[in-house]
């Protein structure tokens, strides 16, 4: 196998096993081989023994693979939205809680009014794994904070797998609240995909491959991940991030983050699938 290949099947089961950013890409020759774009929903969980564990991470991805361009889109893990199946309002990660990885698919579809292509459910404890196995990341930080006993100044931090989980984490002392934590997960994600397109990455795709099978779950084959390199061969997709707004209200003495409807409507259209 060439060296090029190589490069850019390491950073596919990078994809694959932090974000999910390529899943839909080598579905090329799928029953879906008339489309141009996929969703992809990613959910970065924390699971503890005896319990389910709630999506304490989740993104809309929508790829389009005819000018590789991706739309990222965090959604705020306190978005009030009616949970599939349950009959009530809540807040959006309590699905994962409820009924798992099919209850939350259904709920984020009926939210946003919009087809789920594909899953790619992360274990956080398989996050920290991949930030150490790639050697660390780096990511600039708006502004110093202290978090999980963590100091990180304003600036340049290197992030190893326990400080970049941290990173990501952190919301209450950010004045955006769970938007500036949603900027920060991008960042991280973004320096994790750069560094899985470097040729260096090419040692660790046994460790790699090891950590997606002991971390991921996903409804797509990690050795489609091999043709994948057809389509980003040139780099990672150009990244659009697509903010949900919405506003803080107390409901029954629950704070959450509410989306009208018409931001919804107009989330739903950025989200289609197209064939153009």
């Amino acid at each position: 196998m060439k060296k090029y290949k190589i490069g850019i099947l390491a950073a596919c089961i990078l994809l694959l096993g932090t974000a999910g950013f390529g899943i839909a890409y080598q579905q090329q020759t799928s029953a879906k081989e008339q489309s141009h774009s996929f969703n992809v929903l990613v959910m970065g969980v924390d699971e503890r023994p005896g319990d389910t564990g709630r999506s304490d991470v989740l993104m809309m991805v929508n790829l389009d693979t005819s000018h590789n361009k991706a739309k990222v889109m965090p959604i705020p893990r306190d978005t009030r939205v009616h949970i599939d199946g349950k009959g009530t309002d809540e807040k959006i990660n309590h699905a994962y809680r409820y009924g798992g990885i099919p209850l939350t698919v259904r709920t984020v579809e009926k939210f946003l009014d919009i087809d789920v292509d594909y899953y790619v459910k992360v274990n956080m404890e398989g996050f920290k794994d991949v930030v150490d196995e790639l050697g660390g990341v780096y990511v600039k930080n708006p502004f110093p904070f202290v978090f999980d006993s963590f100091i990180f100044p304003q600036g340049e931090n290197a992030l190893n797998g326990e400080k970049a989980l941290a990173y990501v984490r952190m919301r209450h002392e950010d004045p955006k609240g769970d938007l500036g934590r949603n900027n920060r997960q991008r960042q991280v994600v973004e320096a994790l995909l750069d560094k899985g397109m470097n040729m260096s990455t090419v040692k660790n795709i046994p460790s790699l491959l090891t950590l997606v099978k002991k971390h991921i779950r996903t409804n797509i084959d990690v050795s489609d991940a091999f043709t994948m390199y057809n389509i980003i061969k040139n780099g990672r997709p150009d990244f659009e991030t697509v903010t949900v707004k919405g506003e803080g209200q107390i409901v029954d003495g629950t704070w959450y983050y509410v989306v009208k409807p018409s931001e919804k409507k107009q989330l739903s259209a950025m989200f289609q699938q197209t064939n153009e």
